[in-house]
């Protein structure tokens, strides 16, 4: 396809809509579907994850914190694109974007440049957030001198609002020219069917008496809350059986967390999470208080990787631990 150009105050913009790269993408690399490159990028970083959750800035950073954000769960891709042409600047680049953003139907959120992003010619707004990668090896990294990273950001969100992007337009450190990085997060639900069966009462027994605890995956929270969901009540009757037919059982209820936020928060979450299930079985089940102990381990102790969410998915959970009674 050939390129079609537009022009803005005297700026040669290289538009969006005709764009094919000029150079190979790494394997296995592909565009968003409704967010198209500029003509003569090539991606080289890709990485997408199934589910996971991503916070887009849509405020300056100021102080330590985003004015503003917005955050979504569902599949979060991350690309860095570097040009053929070392020549195109970061202002062209922010326009292509924002111009085919909105024909596309997004709404801009938020878009800015330089001091206006935030310290340091915006260098201390794009180390203030984590949805950009460092791409390759030899990309991406901000220009060194501050007077050279003509840093442009642009938080866009589309029209039924189910897709969000951030993208950071910035000279490179290593590579002649431009680069580009890209975080998009198409919001989801995360599928609750689990690999394995529910515990029964007799399965939960058996690990509490060969290994003094026992990981009950199937009692689920709403997102960042000691909500309980729905889903939940099968797993929770199960222990109340165990209880019931274990009349000399006492349970500490200790909740985990996967490592995404802080330490405090986390193991505050934790053990709200855990007071949470003691107070369901209390009130829904009629097991005694006297028999359950609340108990929060934050991220402390993971029982598998926290750099994916199937990981992180696994870490956050309530494990029953027996007690003397």
């Amino acid at each position: 396809m050939h390129k079609t150009r537009l022009l803005w105050s005297g700026i040669t913009v290289v538009a969006l809509a005709c764009a094919t790269p000029a150079l190979a993408d790494i394997d296995g690399a592909h565009d968003h579907e409704d967010i198209p490159r500029v003509a003569g990028s090539n991606i080289v970083y890709f990485q997408r994850t199934e589910f996971d959750r991503a916070t887009i800035p849509t405020g300056p950073y100021a102080g330590d914190e985003f004015e503003s954000a917005q955050t979504l769960e569902g599949e979060v891709l991350k690309l860095s694109y570097t040009f053929d042409n070392p020549d195109i600047s970061t202002l062209q680049i922010k326009r292509n974007y924002i111009d085919a953003l909105q024909a596309r139907g997004f709404e801009i959120l938020y878009a800015d440049s330089h001091d206006a992003l935030g310290s340091g010619e915006g260098r201390s707004f794009y180390n203030g957030t984590d949805i950009f990668s460092r791409g390759a090896r030899d990309c991406c990294r901000l220009a060194t001198r501050a007077s050279n990273r003509d840093l442009r950001y642009i938080a866009a969100r589309s029209a039924d609002g189910s897709v969000m992007a951030g993208i950071a337009a910035f000279n490179e450190r290593r590579v002649p020219g431009p680069a580009v990085e890209i975080a998009v997060i198409k919001s989801a639900e995360m599928g609750t069917e689990m690999d394995h069966q529910p515990l029964t009462a007799n399965e939960m027994e058996t690990g509490l008496i060969d290994d003094g605890r026992v990981a009950v995956q199937d009692i689920l929270f709403e997102f960042d809350s000691a909500g309980i969901m729905p889903e939940s009540a099968d797993a929770l009757a199960t222990v109340a059986e165990l209880m019931r037919d274990a009349s000399g059982l006492a349970l500490l209820v200790v909740g985990h967390t996967d490592n995404t936020g802080g330490y405090d928060y986390n193991l505050s979450l934790s053990m709200a999470r855990a007071q949470a299930v003691v107070d369901y079985l209390t009130n829904q089940h009629g097991i005694s208080g006297q028999r359950l102990q609340a108990a929060g381990a934050g991220m402390m102790a993971p029982i598998t990787t926290n750099r994916t969410e199937a990981g992180r998915a696994l870490n956050r959970r309530v494990e029953l631990v027996e007690m003397q009674h």
